[in-house]
């Protein structure tokens, strides 16, 4: 009877091995991840040495003085469960830390590398991971979604990054005001600083502040402007359209009153607020509550760089001045945006 079951127990220890990912071949332990799902759940056989060298935690808990340590004294190659843990976060830091990384990206979706820097920092193994954190956490130029933006920073806050800051101010230039909401929405999110959500939003909202400020000044200086100058074509007063110099009539209205015409104060006022909104920059209370700072920079360059006026002054149009200073004034506000400290 004896014999049976140690051949039972042999069998199954087998079983339990060749289900296991093999990540050292001489491992001494095999490590069971045993996720809130139990269908998700996936072990590894390992080694006890690297782990312990990696992971002050793991290290401990493999001592003579817990529970798992105890069963090196009674079993070959123990099974030693590890809790609520991701499988497949868990897997990527094993396979590091056992040299099989060659198939490990140095890019990541940014809520897989929130999830992995959780567990790092459970395990404590940020140290041994640091080459590749600073792949990681310097990929994030292709981010958008403000949950992701969430994620990068949960990733580089629990990673302790000093990419942390850079990803802050990034972040801050490209998240719409709203962002919190959708932070809201996402459980693991929590994990971050409460004060870094109200640090980003008063940044976002005093940058948008100011460049809304500027729209309004803008518009005070060009009426203040009471120079006029000469443009070039001819407008017909009773449908608008605009003729070359030459013609003698609106082929449309046929009309022949076409009068020159002239860039003033009044035209200018109102061409300003015609690029605003063709660029929908005006009315401003819309765009200025629902774009990340980074989209209202843009549409003042679309407004700076694409708008058709031309006059005698050419360069020194009031109207183009301010158009160019405005783009000027918004770029220097973005170029202000500091990172957040850890």
């Amino acid at each position: 009877m004896e014999v049976e079951s140690i051949i039972n127990e042999s069998t199954e220890s087998c079983r339990e091995t060749s289900e296991a990912v093999l990540l050292d071949p001489d491992g001494d332990v095999i490590l069971v991840i045993n996720a809130v799902a139990r269908s998700a759940s996936k072990s590894f056989v390992v080694s006890s040495k690297a782990l312990g060298l990696a992971s002050p935690v793991l290290s401990k808990m493999l001592s003579p003085g817990f529970k798992e340590g105890m069963q090196f004294r009674s079993e070959k190659r123990p099974r030693i469960s590890l809790e609520e843990d991701d499988p497949t976060a868990m897997e990527l830091i094993l396979r590091i830390l056992h040299c099989q990384s060659a198939d490990i990206s140095f890019s990541m979706d940014p809520k897989t590398l929130a999830i992995l820097a959780i567990h790092c920092d459970k395990y404590d193994c940020n140290g041994a991971l640091r080459p590749w954190i600073l792949h990681w956490c310097g990929n994030y130029q292709g981010v958008s979604a403000p949950e992701d933006w969430g994620f990068m920073l949960l990733a580089a806050y629990m990673f302790r990054s000093p990419k942390f800051s850079d990803i802050a101010a990034t972040s801050a230039k490209r998240l719409v005001p709203s962002f919190a909401v959708v932070w809201d929405e996402h459980e693991i999110l929590a994990l971050l600083p409460e004060t870094l959500a109200e640090a980003l939003a008063d940044q976002i909202t005093e940058a948008l502040e100011i460049l809304q400020s500027n729209l309004q000044s803008a518009d005070e200086r060009l009426r203040g402007q009471r120079s006029a100058f000469t443009m070039s074509g001819l407008a017909c007063m009773n449908c608008g359209r605009i003729h070359p110099e030459t013609a003698k009539k609106c082929h449309s209205c046929k009309n022949t009153d076409l009068l020159n015409r002239h860039c003033t104060e009044d035209y200018r006022v109102a061409e300003y607020f015609t690029v605003l909104r063709r660029f929908r920059l005006w009315p401003s209370v819309i765009p200025f509550t629902i774009c990340a700072l980074s989209e209202i920079v843009f549409r003042l360059q679309c407004a700076q760089s694409d708008h058709k006026h031309q006059c005698s002054a050419r360069e020194a149009c009031p109207l183009r001045r301010e158009l160019e200073l405005l783009f000027v004034q918004a770029q220097r506000v973005l170029g202000n945006m500091k990172g957040i400290s850890l």
